[in-house]
């Protein structure tokens, strides 16, 4: 991660531990712009956006802003244009659809090197405790290679456009959004032990044993 992103030496090693089923509400690292000019910092931040408006604390916040509309909707339109963030990963669940329930997927890249999501987070202030800093990640229309289990995925960012997305007087264009620049990915079925937050371990992405038939989208 550290090499990723350019980051100091030690600033990853909070993160050193893997993880195999980060959840919504529970803290993942994020990389957000530096303050004062300074380089890209990479902090922790609770999964499900809480608008710094918000009256109360939402539980789950917003997990997820379609590209399409992010910088419109209320909810979001503040931190599209000032605090926007990246969010590594080297894979994601999606579930499909099937006869008598959902079977979920592990989707990798084909080479099996890690890849960025394009974020936003904010910081909510209870006014009697600590402030609460969550992120969302932004999802388009999904990559071809992927339809049969899901019509949307997680925008995945170039590396090339890392700081421009991080840089607030710079306008995002809507073509960095396209699942065309997303790297060749590959989706196989793992064991529904992940569809329980409290399983955190190599066990999730045990692969299924039986490829199920394909089921429709939703």
């Amino acid at each position: 991660m550290r090499l990723l992103f350019d980051l100091p030496a030690g600033a990853a090693s909070a993160w050193a531990q893997p993880r195999f089923n980060i959840a919504p509400s529970q803290i993942a690292p994020v990389v957000r712009g530096g303050r004062d000019g300074a380089g890209p910092e990479l902090v922790g931040m609770t999964w499900g956006l809480i608008p710094n408006w918000s009256r109360a604390l939402v539980k789950g916040g917003q997990i997820n802003a379609r590209s399409e509309t992010a910088a419109e909707k209320p909810t979001f339109r503040a931190a599209y244009r000032q605090r926007r963030c990246l969010v590594p990963s080297d894979g994601f669940y999606e579930w499909q659809e099937i006869e008598g329930g959902k079977q979920p997927y592990w989707i990798s890249r084909t080479d099996g090197a890690p890849f960025v999501f394009a974020g936003l987070w904010e910081t909510w202030s209870p006014g009697h405790a600590a402030n609460v800093v969550s992120f969302t990640i932004l999802t388009t229309a999904a990559a071809e290679v992927l339809h049969s289990i899901h019509h949307r995925m997680p925008v995945i960012l170039r590396d090339e456009d890392f700081a421009a997305w991080l840089d607030p007087d710079i306008t995002p264009q809507a073509a960095l959004f396209g699942p065309e620049h997303a790297p060749q990915m590959q989706a196989r079925p793992v064991s529904h032990r992940v569809n329980s937050p409290r399983n955190d371990d190599a066990a999730c992405l045990q692969q299924a044993r039986t490829i199920p038939v394909q089921g429709r989208l939703f």
